[in-house]
Formats: C-alpha cells, sequence, structure tokens
C-alpha cells in the first residue's frame, strides 16, 4: 500500500510541477520511473512465486548449514535425504534421513524439531531415524 500510495504521491506531484513550470517532459519521466518500479517490484515477486512453486530451498536458508547443524548432535553419524522447502511465504518444511546410535529417539527429535523454528526458521520438521549407514542410499550430506 505504501508503494501504490508513493505512485500517486509521485503523479500528483508531476502534475502540479508541470502546471507550474510547464515542462510537458515531466509526465512521460514519472510515467518511466512509476514502470520501472512495478516491473522490479514484480520480478522480484516472480522470482519468489517460481521458487515456491517449484519447491526451492527458500533464499533464506542455508541448505549447507542446516546439514551441519542436524549432523552435530550428539549420536548423528549421518545425514542424507534432506529436503527444505517453503509451504507458504511464512512457513518452511524439512525431511531428512538421520543416522543416529543414540538410546533416546525422542532427544534427537527434540534437538532436531525444536531447535530449527529459532534458528533456520524451519517450522515442520520430518526425520526417518536409522541406524545403518547412509551409504546404502549413496546420498550421505554430513558426517
Amino acid at each position: 500500500m505504501a508503494a501504490d500510495a508513493a505512485v500517486s504521491g509521485a503523479v500528483v506531484l508531476a502534475a502540479a510541477d508541470i502546471l507550474y513550470t510547464g515542462w510537458q517532459w515531466l509526465d512521460p519521466a514519472v510515467a518511466i520511473a512509476v514502470s520501472v518500479l512495478i516491473a522490479w517490484t514484480a520480478w522480484g515477486r516472480m522470482k519468489g512465486a517460481l521458487r515456491l512453486g517449484l519447491d526451492g530451498v527458500p533464499e533464506s536458508i542455508n541448505r549447507a548449514a542446516m546439514a551441519a547443524f542436524i549432523a552435530d548432535k550428539p549420536g548423528v553419524s549421518n545425514v542424507h535425504d534432506l529436503h527444505i522447502w517453503a509451504l507458504s511465504n511464512t512457513r518452511t518444511a524439512l525431511a531428512a534421513h538421520v543416522v543416529w546410535a543414540g538410546t533416546n529417539p525422542d532427544a534427537l527429535i527434540d534437538h532436531v524439531t525444536d531447535e530449527p523454528a529459532h534458528d533456520f526458521a524451519i517450522t515442520h520438521v520430518t526425520t526417518q531415524q536409522e541406524t545403518a549407514g547412509c551409504e546404502r542410499a549413496g546420498a550421505c550430506l554430513a558426517g
């Protein structure tokens, strides 16, 4: 709404300047400036919509840092099949296979599902705990 108000304000100011100075070139100059502003805003929104539609990793999330975050948890030896995607503009999901040798599965779930919400803004985490190495999947990421 602020951008719309700014565009309207620019048009009104240009009209007032044209009346006061007689500079007719202000009309096309402001129209071009407003068009560039609209195109720039539309490009950003289109990129975001395309990333969302293709289930891409959100730009604000570092996939390698997330893999390292999970791999650094006690008992975790490997992380593989890590997928991060946006559910909406405000919610992000993560799914990963975690090779884990600990004895308390709830501890791993608590660390891997609660902490990413604070550190990475990932609110929906699904993990598959495995005891065998990720070599069978051929997709080890960290560990």
